[in-house]
C-alpha cells in the first residue's frame, strides 16, 4: 500500500469518529427525551421535535461525507498525492529531514499514449507507474517516499537522500523501466536537494526550468552534480542582468550572391560571480520567470551596438529579442537611444522573431514592429519550418528574413523536405524576403543551396567556430 493510500485510511478512520460520535449523542438525547416523556406517550410536539434532530442528523452526515470527499489526501487516478496535500507533506519533510532532495518526473510521452490509447489506458498507465515507483523505493529502503501527482504525467517526489544519491536512483529506475504493460514509456526527470534559503514553490519552479530544457527523454548521466543555491543563482542572474555581464559570440553568415561574410548572428552567455558562465538554457527560463525581458534585452542590445561601432558598416547583426520587449513601447524609446549613442545605423539591425505559440493580438504586435521598421530595423523569422513558426507570420508580419530549421538542411534528401524548400525559396524570392539556410557543412551543399537561389548559409563550410568580441573588431574593425 502507498504511503498516501495509508494517510487517506488514516484519514477516514478520524472522520468516521467525527462523524460517529455526534450521531450517537443525539440518538442518545432522543431515547432519553421518549422515556421521559412516559415512554411511548407521543403528541404532536414530539413528532416536530424528533423530525427535527432527524433531519439535523442526516444533514450533518452528508455534510461530512461531502467534507471527507473535497478534503480527500489522494489524487483518484492514481492513488498518490494530490498536489495540495503533496506541498504539505513535502514541507514538513523538508523541516524535519537533514538532507532531502525533490524530484519533478515527467512521463513525457503521455499525450501520445493518450492519443494512441487512449486517455483510460493513459489513466490505468499512470496508476500502475505510481505503484512501480514505489514499489522501487521500497526495494532500495525507502519506507515512505513522498510521491504526488503534480499535473498531467507530472509527478513530485521527495527523498531523505542527498541529491547524487537520488540522482543515482533515478538513472536506475528510468534504465530498468522502459516500458509499462506493454506500453513504451519516455521520462525525463530534475532532481533538487533542498535548500533552507528557498522556500518549496521555488524549488518546484527551478525543477520546471531545468525539465523545459532536456532536450532529450531518455535520461543522461550526470557527469558532476552539486548542492544548488536557487536563490544564489537567482540573485546572480538578476546582478548580471543588470550590470550587462554578457559575453557574446558572433557566428557568420556567408553572402552567397557577393562571396563575403557581411552577416553575424548573435548568441549570448551570461557572466556570474559563483555560477561561471551560464548558457541561455540555464538563466533565460530564469529571467522570463522573474520579468526581466526588457532589462535584458536592452543590456543585449547595448552590447552589441558597442561592438557594431567598432567594425565594418557593411556588417549586419541578427539577434533574438524577446516578444514581451517587442510589445513594449518603453522598449522601442531604448532601441533609439542606445543605437543613436553608438552611432550604430538601424539598417544593420536584424531582430529574430521566435514564439513557441502563435501570436494571439498580431494586429497589436505588428503596429511595434512596423513603428521599429521605419527606422531601418529589419526583421527575421527563426527557426522558419519548424512546427514552432508559421506561415501565417509571413502573411501578416513585416518580415525581412527567414532563416530556416535546420531540418531542411539535415534532411533535404528527403523529397518532400527538398520540395518544401524550393517552394518557400521561391516564394520568399516573389516577396523580396532574403533567406538563410543553416548547418551548412560541405561544398556540395554550398552549391546546392546556391543554385536554389538561397541568399546566406553558415555552418562550418563558412566557419567552424564563432568570435568573440575581441576577435570580431580585430578582424572586421574598420582598421582591420
Amino acid at each position: 500500500m502507498l504511503y498516501s493510500e495509508k494517510q487517506e485510511r488514516s484519514r477516514r478512520f478520524r472522520l468516521a469518529l467525527r462523524m460517529g460520535i455526534p450521531i450517537l449523542l443525539l440518538i442518545g438525547v432522543v431515547i432519553f427525551y421518549v422515556f421521559r416523556q412516559n415512554q411511548f406517550n407521543i403528541n404532536e410536539v414530539d413528532i416536530v421535535i424528533f423530525v427535527t434532530i432527524l433531519f439535523i442528523s442526516i444533514y450533518f452526515l452528508f455534510f461530512l461525507i461531502n467534507l471527507g470527499q473535497s478534503e480527500t489526501y489522494i489524487d483518484r487516478m492514481t492513488g498518490s498525492f494530490n498536489r495540495n496535500y503533496l506541498l504539505e507533506a513535502l514541507q514538513k519533510a523538508i523541516a524535519n529531514e537533514k538532507k532531502y532532495s525533490i524530484i519533478l518526473l515527467r512521463v513525457d510521452n503521455l499525450p501520445l499514449i493518450n492519443d494512441h490509447y487512449g486517455i483510460d489506458r493513459g489513466d490505468r498507465l499512470l496508476k500502475v507507474f505510481v505503484h512501480i515507483l514505489d514499489e522501487f523505493f521500497q526495494l532500495h529502503g525507502i519506507k515512505e517516499p513522498v510521491i504526488g501527482r503534480y499535473h498531467g504525467g507530472d509527478f513530485i517526489i521527495g527523498l531523505p537522500l542527498a541529491v547524487e544519491e537520488s540522482l543515482e536512483l533515478m538513472d536506475e529506475f528510468v534504465s530498468t523501466y522502459k516500458d509499462i504493460n506493454n506500453i513504451a514509456i519516455e521520462i525525463k526527470y530534475s532532481d533538487v536537494q533542498k535548500d533552507d534559503a528557498s522556500d518549496l514553490n521555488r524549488l518546484i519552479t527551478y525543477l520546471y526550468d531545468t525539465i523545459s530544457q532536456q532536450k532529450s527523454a531518455v535520461s543522461k548521466k550526470r557527469e558532476e552534480e552539486k548542492r544548488l543555491d536557487i536563490n544564489l543563482l537567482e540573485r546572480e542572474i538578476v546582478e548580471a542582468v543588470h550590470s550587462g555581464s554578457l559575453l557574446l559570440h558572433y557566428i557568420p553568415s556567408l553572402n552567397l550572391k557577393k562571396n563575403r561574410i557581411d552577416l553575424f548572428e548573435v548568441g549570448v552567455r551570461l557572466k556570474t560571480r559563483s555560477n561561471g558562465v551560464l548558457p541561455p538554457k540555464k538563466f533565460i527560463p530564469v529571467v522570463n520567470r522573474l520579468g526581466l525581458e526588457k532589462e535584458f534585452d536592452e543590456a543585449l542590445f547595448g552590447a552589441i551596438c558597442s561592438d557594431a561601432a567598432h567594425v565594418d558598416k557593411a556588417i549586419r547583426f541578427s539577434f533574438n529579442i524577446s516578444p514581451f520587449s517587442l510589445r513594449n513601447e518603453g522598449f522601442v524609446e531604448s532601441i533609439k537611444s542606445v543605437a543613436t549613442k553608438a552611432g550604430v545605423e538601424y539598417g544593420r539591425i536584424i531582430i529574430e522573431l521566435f514564439e513557441n505559440r502563435a501570436i494571439k493580438d498580431i494586429t497589436r504586435y505588428r503596429v511595434i514592429l512596423e513603428e521599429l521598421r521605419e527606422l531601418g530595423i529589419r526583421f527575421a523569422l527563426d527557426n522558419f519550418g519548424a512546427p514552432n513558426a508559421s506561415f501565417e507570420y509571413i502573411k501578416k508580419l513585416p518580415v525581412d528574413m527567414v532563416q530556416f530549421d535546420r531540418d531542411f538542411t539535415i534532411s533535404y534528401n528527403n523529397p518532400k523536405i527538398a520540395a518544401l524548400l524550393k517552394g518557400y525559396i521561391l516564394a520568399c524570392r516573389g516577396m523580396g524576403i532574403e533567406t538563410l539556410i543553416k548547418w551548412v557543412d560541405t561544398e556540395e551543399a554550398r552549391e546546392r543551396f546556391k543554385q536554389l537561389g538561397v541568399d546566406y548559409i553558415q555552418g562550418f563550410i563558412v566557419s567552424n567556430r564563432p568570435l568573440n568580441s575581441e576577435q570580431l573588431i580585430k578582424k572586421y574593425g574598420e582598421n582591420g
